[in-house]
This record gives structure tokens, C-alpha cells and sequence, in this order.
């Protein structure tokens, strides 16, 4: 048995999070409000202070560093792996991570919708056990305060396809939960507002 703790949405103030302890510890993106190098050099000390054995990383949105300066990001974040359309096997379990999104406003990762998004997801490996991607699929923990759905279709169809065990994302803060839907457990690990806690996963 192998505990994931799933985080996402910190946007700088993930020292005030309450992290449970766990086997692995998966950020979801937006560690940071405006993705400078001083906010991943922090977030990276952070990282390194906790218990987890392992760590796992997704940039988001707001990650502007990630996207602008990937080798860089590598370089400094060496407490993690970071998952940039790429994957990492640990305790036998497939992860993969992507960081992209439907285009919200003029932020770090956006794509459009349809036939780009759908080519990004078309990279996950039809073996991935667990999926980290910065936003979530159409319908799944997506709705917004305004009761938008925001979620992609192009990657619900593609998680439909693969059925991992588990899918972490973030991005829509008001919609932080999990829920078990065709034998995948969906989690929007968002923990941008008070009292939000990680969520704990064991598979």
C-alpha cells in the first residue's frame, strides 16, 4: 500500500498548509501567485523539509517561471520531480504530469480548446496509474463559483481512454473535493482557501 498526499493551489503560502504525512506528496501547480525564481527556491526549501519520500510536481498557471524557463526550474527544484508532459515510475506506480490548460486569461501553460489540448493528452501513457495535470477534465470537480463547468472534454476523453487509478489536478479553487467515478478516484486537491486540507490517497 502507497500513500499520496495531493496538494494544489498554494500560491505562495504553502507553509501555512497542515501537509499529513505519506508515502508520496503530489503538487498539482500554482505554488506560486506570480512563478518568480525567489518563490521556487522557496517552495523547493519547503519541499525539502517535509516527511515524504518522495515528492512530485506539476507547474500550473501561475507558474510563469515553469513555462519560461524550464531547464532552470529542473536545475532549482531538487527536492521534486518535476513532470512537464513526462513521466516517473516509483514503488512500481506510473505517474505522469502535464501542466496545461484551456486559455485563462494571459497565464502561464494556455492552450486552446480542442485539437491542441487533445494532442497534449494524447502524450499520457495508456499505462499512467496516476495522472497529474494542472486543470481538471470536463464535468469532474470543475465548476466555478458562477457555476461555470471549466473542465476539458479533449482530457476527460483521454482519461476515460487510460482509466488510472487516480487523477490529482487543481486550478479550480471553489470546486476542491473527491469523488470515485468509473475506477478512477478524481481529486481537485485545490488549498487556496482557509482551512483547506490535502487530501490523502492510498492505492
Amino acid at each position: 500500500m502507497t500513500t499520496l498526499v495531493a496538494i494544489s493551489d498554494t500560491h505562495g503560502r504553502h507553509r501555512s498548509v497542515d501537509v499529513p504525512d505519506g508515502d508520496i506528496l503530489v503538487h498539482a501547480g500554482d505554488f506560486s501567485s506570480f512563478g518568480s525564481e525567489d518563490d521556487l527556491e522557496d517552495f523547493n526549501s519547503w519541499l525539502g523539509s517535509l516527511p515524504h519520500a518522495e515528492k512530485i510536481v506539476v507547474a500550473g498557471n501561475c507558474d510563469h517561471i515553469c513555462e519560461t524557463s524550464p531547464a532552470e526550474v529542473r536545475a532549482l527544484l531538487t527536492e521534486a520531480h518535476y513532470l512537464q508532459d513526462s513521466a516517473v515510475e516509483i514503488a512500481g506506480l506510473k505517474f505522469w504530469g502535464s501542466p496545461w490548460q484551456p486559455i485563462f486569461h494571459h497565464m502561464a501553460f494556455n492552450l486552446p480548446r480542442g485539437e491542441a489540448l487533445a494532442e497534449k493528452w494524447a502524450m499520457i501513457p495508456a499505462d499512467t496509474d496516476v495522472l497529474v495535470t494542472h486543470g481538471p477534465p470536463h464535468g469532474i470537480l470543475d465548476r466555478t463559483s458562477r457555476g461555470q463547468q471549466v473542465g476539458d472534454r479533449a482530457l476527460l476523453a483521454r482519461v476515460t481512454e487510460v482509466k488510472p487509478t487516480c487523477h490529482i489536478f487543481g486550478h479550480v479553487h471553489e470546486s476542491s473535493g473527491m469523488v470515485e467515478q468509473q475506477g478512477t478516484c478524481f481529486i481537485n486537491a485545490a488549498c487556496n482557501a482557509a482551512g483547506d486540507r490535502p487530501f490523502v490517497y492510498e492505492l
